[in-house]
């Protein structure tokens, strides 16, 4: 819904009412102002306060209707510095509506606090403000449906926060369990490692088993071979040669410490040839 402003309502009638009042008396450049405006020329009309504001001084009731031109010409941050100054006016009307004119200014912002303070000032001013009412009940309509917005939007954002937990709760556990098949897998493998580790110890188990099995049955064949020997030999009246046998080999360290340890048994060492001599015949 459009703002409702008071604007030409009050311009309307400053020449014949309040606005000579409140200035003590009529001013042709106030007037030539409040036409201008009406007719649309915004800049003549400004140019015409600021004429009336060289002759009257700063009045704030000249503010105000600075103020309404510049909200035509949409400047509104110097309107609004002009309806500031027009609230310093002691005449009801002005104040009140320069009050209304920064209410309309912060509505049109959706700035509904300030806004419903000063159609509240207006109204306080001049109780029978129609239009300040009307504005009032928007702003603060508008004010409660903002709320309610706001409160939807962070609702919805909770939610889709909850939903985001839920839904980082639900990659964490998939994740796990992804890292839980991983070690499943790797347990498997484990295992399987090591079960062909033990059959290809089992297989070289028997191996050796065998190639254990096959030198023994060689040396029996061997064996049985000498014994067949010795017997064919008996038959035909010859001595059996014994077999060499295998002489243990002595370690030198071995030695010496056993040569070592005779030594030291023996209490008659000096009457023993050194060591280092060897005897090459028994005489």
């Amino acid at each position: 819904m459009p703002l409702v402003s008071t604007s030409k309502l009050l311009t309307a009638v400053l020449a014949a009412g309040w606005l000579a009042e409140a200035l003590a008396g009529k001013n042709s450049d106030v007037e030539a102002g409040i036409a201008a405006y009406n007719s649309g020329d915004h800049e003549a009309a400004l140019t015409a306060y600021a004429a009336a504001e060289a002759e009257l001084g700063e009045r704030p009731e000249i503010f105000y209707d600075r103020g309404l031109a510049l909200v035509a010409k949409g400047d509104k941050d110097e309107a609004r510095k002009a309806f500031e100054r027009g609230t310093e006016s002691t005449h009801p009307d002005v104040h009140a509506s320069s009050e209304y004119e920064l209410g309309n200014l912060d509505l049109d912002a959706e700035a509904f606090d300030p806004a419903i303070e000063h159609y509240i000032k207006c109204l306080k001013a001049k109780p029978d403000h129609a239009n300040a009412k009307w504005n009032l009940e928007l702003a603060l309509l508008k004010k409660k449906q903002k709320e309610e917005e706001e409160k939807k939007k962070q609702e919805e954002e909770k939610k889709d926060e909850e939903n985001k937990d839920e839904e980082n709760k639900d990659e964490q556990k998939q994740d796990e369990e992804k890292k839980d098949e991983q070690k499943q897998d790797e347990e498997k493998k484990d295992e399987q490692k090591q079960d062909e580790q033990k059959q290809d110890e089992q297989k070289q188990d028997e191996q050796k088993q065998d190639e254990q099995k096959k030198d023994e049955q060689k040396q029996d064949e061997q064996k049985q071979d000498e014994q067949k020997q010795d017997e064919q030999k008996q038959e035909k009246g010859e001595q059996p040669q014994p077999q060499p046998q295998p002489q243990p080999q002595l370690d030198k360290a071995d030695l010496d410490k056993a040569l070592e340890q005779l030594d030291a048994e023996d209490n008659f060492q000096l009457d023993r040839p050194a060591r280092q001599i060897r005897v090459e015949k028994d005489w």
